[in-house]
């Protein structure tokens, strides 16, 4: 049990290291994040003031353990109510994983599916084509 969340944990890590620069990757990170929380393997530590944050105002990050690593999730008014402001440790640093990014997106494929989204089958509304209206008698069809 262990030796598996350690090896989700570098999952983890390896998505949260690509995501800069394929933000889709965060979706990956944030609901595998999400379900150990739920299943009770990773844990809220507290608040991080987020040091790159795009607007003016600082914006609150959940700090999260699993096994040895630590992960930044986005914190919600729950988590600003219940959680206390931590200091930041400049001197912490995640351990040093060697896995490549399709296999860590395996992993996680593997211990946490994607849900399905449900189809729902629409059918566009035929489009009705609008008559020209402009200045030239020749285009509106018509004759001197």
């Amino acid at each position: 049990m262990k030796t598996e969340i350690r090896v989700i944990a570098s999952a983890i890590h390896v998505i949260n290291q690509h995501a800069k620069n394929a933000p889709s990757l965060y979706s990956i990170k944030q609901r595998a994040i999400q379900e150990l929380l739920k299943d009770g393997r990773a844990h809220k530590l507290g608040l991080h003031y987020s040091p790159n944050s795009g607007n003016a105002w600082r914006q609150l990050d959940v700090l999260i353990r699993v096994d040895d690593f630590l992960f930044h999730i986005p914190s919600t008014k729950e988590d600003r109510k219940t959680l206390e402001v931590l200091e930041s440790n400049p001197n912490h640093r995640n351990p040093k994983v060697s896995i490549s990014l399709n296999r860590a997106k395996q992993i996680l494929k593997v211990f946490y599916p994607q849900p399905k989204p449900s189809v729902v089958h629409k059918h566009p509304a035929p489009k009705q084509q609008t008559p020209y209206i402009g200045l030239s008698t020749y285009l509106n069809g018509k004759k001197r």
